[in-house]
């Protein structure tokens, strides 16, 4: 590529760049608008947590449910193996090393 070219590529993709963060900032604004909006309906009724309507949680909270549904599944997970006999473990181990062998790679 020249240098007129690249130049150019440069330009448009600083011009994208540039749409995006303001396509960004108007919905982080339009989302903050709406969460201020949220926050005042809440203050005003203050029985909805008696309700047994759940606040919004923010991003610790999402990542505390992930590692919730992460323990519950390991959890699940150790039940069904207990529970499985283990000739049948054994047999679909073995079954998974030799599919492994034989595909190629």
């Amino acid at each position: 590529m020249s240098n007129n070219a690249i130049q150019k590529e440069l330009e448009a993709l600083r011009a994208q760049v540039a749409e995006l963060n303001r396509a960004r900032d108007t919905e982080q604004a339009n989302n903050h608008d709406s969460d201020v909006s949220e926050a005042s309906d809440q203050m005003q009724s203050p029985n909805s947590a008696e309700d047994g309507q759940i606040p919004d949680q923010d991003s610790d909270g999402s990542k505390m449910d992930f590692e919730k549904q992460i323990q519950e599944f390991i959890d699940a997970l150790e039940v069904e193996i207990k529970d499985t006999n283990p000739m049948t473990v054994l047999v679909i181990f073995a079954l998974g090393v030799l599919i492994g062998r034989l595909l190629p790679r």
